[in-house]
């Protein structure tokens, strides 16, 4: 009976601190928090939800960019640097490649991509001209492809006419003012170049059957879409591609299929994946997430100070209690734990809460930014309408201009790793920044205390 009763009193001894600690960060009166923690809380609450919510949006913006060229985009490209720069007996090599690759790949086939100049009477521009394989319907018809960018006009295109036909983007469409049945002049490089003639051109006139939209910005203004066999004449290449092009169901898959397709072509081509063709776009991204990560990692860093200085001025404030509990028996380590905690508490509750309140603040920021957006126009327009006349003299902002991120709606992507990993630093952050104030609280002496000093 009396080792249980021994027991019970070091169970209630070593929950002496959880529970003087919760009683400091409670306020008096019934108040949820007290003044000092309260000022703790907002700061860490405040820095975390910023975090999440400028997190959450750049990864969505991140996610909808590589969405965009993962999805049209070869994910391997094997070319032939040497010679003419043709793969001439290609469809052999490509039947190794789905054979080497087997249920890894979702296409292989055979692609020329090249820049070009196109011209619409007097409207001459630079494009970049995408041939790739459509499928043989009969019938004079060719089917599109399954990889195939969204055709927004006109809707629900099935089938081109096996023609000289092309699609280009909308964008494209918009800039050079094309319309569908429109005819344009495509002008390409024929040949080898030498010294006398250089590089003689070629010209074919090729009518607009659609318009596609990839959502990146440089493919929907500047790619000509146009069938194989139509730009093998084009090109005067006859029977031959200028690329092998491959793409995956999973990019996990990537490298594992670069050194499957090294084995086939040992040396002969060069093989390079769409991360090696977009690598000054992907580096970008990256220092552009580092650094807003950076930035508001700084509110959750100051708001560490407001833990030190809120904990301090509770040590202060408990002064008395601190001599009351040593002079009872109490540990440095206990006094130690009773304040450490109180920062540490105030972090874990107030990181939780920030974590929370920045996803949803980041699924309603569309709704959130579009009601500002409404709000300021129609202020605006209130004060330049003149009263006497009517007229108004205003153009609408847009918070998020469609024609500048070239997205239907704001993009918002969760990396549950980063988060879970913010949070775990947050509190470590909040622990840390408790124990300063906390190791000076259980240094103190009961005689000084008592004396009145600070020390």
């Amino acid at each position: 009976m009396k080792e249980t009763r021994n027991i019970f009193k070091k169970i209630r001894l070593s929950l002496l601190p959880f529970f003087i600690a919760f009683r400091y960060i409670k306020g008096r009166g019934g108040k949820l928090l007290s003044v000092n923690t309260r000022l703790s809380f907002i700061g860490v609450f405040t820095g975390t939800s910023l975090l999440v919510v400028v997190i959450s949006v750049f990864g969505g913006f991140q996610e909808q960019f590589k969405k965009s060229l993962f999805e049209f985009d070869p994910h391997l490209i094997i070319k032939n640097e040497t010679g003419d720069r043709k793969i001439k007996n290609w469809r052999p090599l490509v039947e190794k490649t789905k054979s080497a690759l087997k249920e890894k790949a979702s296409s292989v086939e055979g692609m020329i991509q090249s820049p070009a100049i196109v011209r619409k009477q007097s409207i001459i521009d630079y494009v970049f001209i995408r041939a790739q394989q459509f499928k043989d319907l009969g019938d004079n018809r060719l089917g599109i492809p399954e990889n195939f960018p969204e055709i927004v006009q006109p809707k629900k295109l099935e089938s081109l006419p096996n023609e000289d036909v092309c699609v280009v983007g909308k964008e494209m469409a918009f800039l050079l003012d094309l319309k569908i049945g429109d005819t344009i002049e495509l002008v390409v490089p024929r040949g080898q170049f030498t010294l006398k003639t250089g590089v003689p051109p070629n010209m074919r006139p090729y009518t607009i059957v659609g318009f596609f939209k990839t959502g990146y910005y440089d493919h929907d203004s500047r790619l000509v879409i146009i069938p194989l066999e139509s730009a093998q004449r084009l090109f005067g290449i006859s029977d031959a591609v200028q690329q092998i092009i491959v793409r995956l169901h999973d990019m996990n898959d990537l490298y594992f299929a670069r050194s499957q397709i090294s084995k086939i072509y040992r040396f002969l081509y060069s093989i390079r994946t769409i991360e090696d063709e977009h690598r000054n776009f992907f580096a970008a991204l990256n220092i552009e997430k580092t650094v807003q990560v950076t930035i508001v990692f700084m509110f959750i860093i100051a708001a560490m100070v407001g833990i030190v200085v809120a904990t301090y001025n509770v040590v202060r404030s408990k002064k008395r209690d601190i001599g009351i509990l040593k002079s009872l028996g109490i540990s440095r380590n206990a006094i130690l734990m009773i304040f450490t905690l109180n920062g540490f508490l105030t972090g874990i509750f107030a990181t939780i809460m920030g974590i929370m309140f920045g996803i949803f603040l980041s699924d309603n920021l569309e709704a959130i930014l579009l009601f500002f957006e409404s709000l300021i126009n129609k202020i605006g327009l209130y004060y330049v309408t003149d009263i006497a006349t009517g007229d108004a003299y205003w153009e609408n902002i847009r918070l998020i201009p469609k024609n500048v991120y070239y997205f239907d709606h704001l993009p918002i992507h969760y990396d549950i790793d980063f988060l879970q990993a913010a949070g775990f630093v947050s509190i470590l952050l909040s622990g840390i920044a408790a124990f300063i104030p906390a190791w000076s609280a259980s240094r103190m002496r009961p005689i000084d205390i008592i004396r009145g000093s600070d020390t």
